[in-house]
C-alpha cells in the first residue's frame, strides 16, 4: 500500500467514525424525508445500484451520492425510466435498513450494485473506488458507469 493510499485510508476511516458518532445522536435528522423510507424489496429482472449512507451526511458522502446518480441518469435514461436499473438512495440507519451493513459487509458509506434475477439476488459489487475518485468528477462518473456497463451484460 502506497503511501497516498494508506492517508487516504484513514481519512476514510477518520470521516467514517466522526459520521456513525454523529449520526447516532438523538434527534439528529438532516434528511427527515429519506430517514423515514424504508428500502423496498428487490423484485424482477434488474440492477439496483444502492447508495448506502446515514442521517448526517457530510460534504464528500453527499457529493458522493449526488456525482452516482448523475452518472447513472446521464448514461441510462432508458434503463432507469424502464426499470431494468433502479437507483436507491438508502438510510442504513434505520433500523429496518441496518441488515444492508452485514449483507454487503459495508464499513463506510458506499455505493453498491446488485444484479437481481428472478426477484433473488445472484450478485454483488461495492463499488470501493468511489472514495478514491470523488475528487475527480469525471473519473468518478466514469468509473460509476463503467461497472454498470458490466453488470447489464450480465443481467442479460
Amino acid at each position: 500500500m502506497s503511501a497516498k493510499q494508506a492517508v487516504l485510508l484513514l481519512a476514510v476511516v477518520f470521516v467514517t467514525a466522526v459520521g456513525f458518532s454523529l449520526s447516532s445522536r438523538p434527534g439528529a435528522d438532516a434528511s427527515p424525508v429519506a430517514a423515514k423510507k424504508p428500502a423496498p424489496p428487490a423484485q424482477g429482472d434488474k440492477i439496483i445500484a444502492y447508495y448506502f449512507h446515514v442521517t448526517v451526511r457530510c460534504h464528500t458522502c453527499r457529493t458522493i451520492e449526488r456525482y452516482s446518480g448523475e452518472a447513472l441518469k446521464e448514461a441510462f435514461p432508458n434503463e432507469l425510466a424502464n426499470g431494468k436499473i433502479e437507483w436507491r438512495p438508502v438510510n442504513v440507519q434505520l433500523p429496518e435498513n441496518r441488515h444492508f451493513i452485514k449483507d454487503y459487509k459495508l464499513f463506510t458509506r458506499s455505493l453498491v450494485y446488485v444484479l437481481v434475477k428472478d426477484g433473488k439476488q445472484v450478485k454483488y459489487k461495492v463499488l470501493g473506488k468511489t472514495w478514491e475518485l470523488v475528487g475527480q468528477e469525471k473519473w468518478f462518473k466514469d468509473y460509476v458507469k463503467q461497472e454498470m456497463r458490466k453488470y447489464l451484460r450480465r443481467l442479460g
